[in-house]
């Protein structure tokens, strides 16, 4: 028996879309109400909530002022404990399910730019529908404001990539969502230069506009350079934890080889413990000093590590690796199907595709290499890019299946035009 033909037209309508992004919205509010807003906060939580009750920004108050994080992610989350100061951590939950509900937008607005509207609307369906994001917005974790920030950005960027006029308001935007990006999340400032350059470096913006882009991106940063100047009396241009992420790459739950875990957990709860007494610079000397002595030696470990990340990012941290049946059934099964059919992607671009594919390696390369130095103890690491990887297996998808099946029926109205008006 046939199957009825799948018209782009039904699966992709953006108004279908908007009903079920609806019911994703309202179905993530009841659950956060329903398990009593279950996701936990961190430390830019303790951050922000210095900041508010005592006017300094620290995550330990005993210890003093921090660099420990990057400053936009607290300073959102203080908004919320000034204005709901009796509920703060279900309003802030609340937003981050309101801007999950647009966040699909911002996707099929990227689409749209290269004519590809519903290879957006299919990104969309994958992000609305993933678990792992349905959950998410329920923790207090930067990934919540990076995700719409970082596409505000490809937004911005890819406006001016594909020509047409631009104004100086245009160039000081792309500037200033470029520096809040940077003060968000590190990892993006590598892909974001490259790019940058990029614009310039084919004919996209003359010199002068780049440098104008360059220096309202410094306008806007630094701030927060000066502030770490003054109050640490050194240069902190990003943050301070360098030594702790190499350290913490070494510690048994982070790893599934046993060569690599080389710092004991006995050592890990130690400095864990004293990191709420003494400050961050005496603990970076600390555990530089550790993870020199632990790799006296065995320096190739190092390399072991590297790859045995870049695996643990692309499947599940070593928390979950010997999970059971709902982990097994749940994240781990989603993760390798989706990385089999971005491979099989990834081989279509370059035959057909092959600017897309560049593009694609470019930034599942920024968001990997980070992590394969530190740790990727975290499914947040994966989530600040996850949302890419649905859209390159959407539009190859889209490229594969519904372009073609849509080109057929265009032809088949096109040959049953003259019957028509023949009868």
């Amino acid at each position: 028996m046939k199957l009825p033909e799948l018209s782009p037209d039904k699966l992709l309508n953006l108004r279908t879309f908007m009903m079920f992004n609806l019911v994703v919205f309202l179905a993530k509010v009841a659950y956060s109400f329903a398990l009593d807003f279950p996701g936990g906060y961190f430390e830019d939580w303790y951050i922000a909530k210095n900041l508010v009750e005592h006017g300094i920004y620290s995550e330990f108050i005993n210890v003093g002022p921090t660099a420990y994080k990057l400053p936009v992610y607290p300073l959102f989350i203080s908004l919320f404990m000034l204005a709901f100061p009796a509920f703060p951590f279900e309003a802030l939950v609340t937003a981050q399910h309101i801007i999950y509900f647009f966040i699909p937008f911002l996707l099929i607005r990227i689409s749209g730019i290269f004519r590809k509207e519903k290879a957006g609307v299919l990104t969309a369906y994958f992000f609305i529908f993933s678990p792992v994001y349905f959950y998410y917005s329920n923790v207090a974790e930067v990934t919540n404001i990076f995700v719409p920030i970082f596409l505000i950005w490809l937004y911005q960027y890819f406006k001016v990539y594909t020509g047409g006029e631009f104004y100086h308001k245009d160039f000081i935007l792309l500037g200033f969502i470029s520096a809040a990006l940077f003060l968000t999340q590190v990892v993006a400032v590598p892909m974001v230069i490259f790019l940058l350059l990029y614009l310039y470096l084919r004919n996209k913006i003359r010199f002068s506009a780049l440098a104008f882009i360059l220096f309202t991106i410094s306008v806007f940063y630094s701030p927060w350079v000066i502030r770490n100047h003054i109050v640490f009396d050194k240069i902190i241009l990003t943050k301070t934890p360098f030594w702790h992420n190499l350290y913490f790459g070494f510690v048994p739950q982070v790893n599934i080889i046993k060569e690599v875990q080389l710092i004991s957990e006995e050592h890990e709860r130690y400095t864990s413990g004293l990191r709420k007494s003494v400050d961050e610079f005496e603990m970076e000397k600390l555990f530089k000093k550790e993870t020199l002595r632990v790799l006296n030696g065995k320096e190739t470990v190092f390399f072991k590590k590297a790859i045995q990340n870049a695996f643990l990012l692309w499947y599940v941290p070593a928390r979950y690796y010997d999970d059971g049946f709902t982990a097994l059934f749940g994240r781990k099964f989603m993760v390798l199907g989706m990385n089999i059919v971005t491979v099989f992607a990834l081989f279509y671009f370059f035959r057909f595709h092959r600017r897309f594919f560049y593009f694609s390696i470019l930034v599942f390369f920024n968001f990997t290499v980070p992590y394969m130095i530190g740790h990727a103890a975290n499914t947040r690491f994966k989530l600040d890019f996850e949302w890419f990887q649905y859209a390159v297996i959407s539009l190859f998808i889209y490229e594969k299946w519904f372009r073609i099946n849509e080109e057929k029926a265009i032809k088949k109205v096109a040959v049953q035009l003259p019957e028509n008006r023949e009868s």
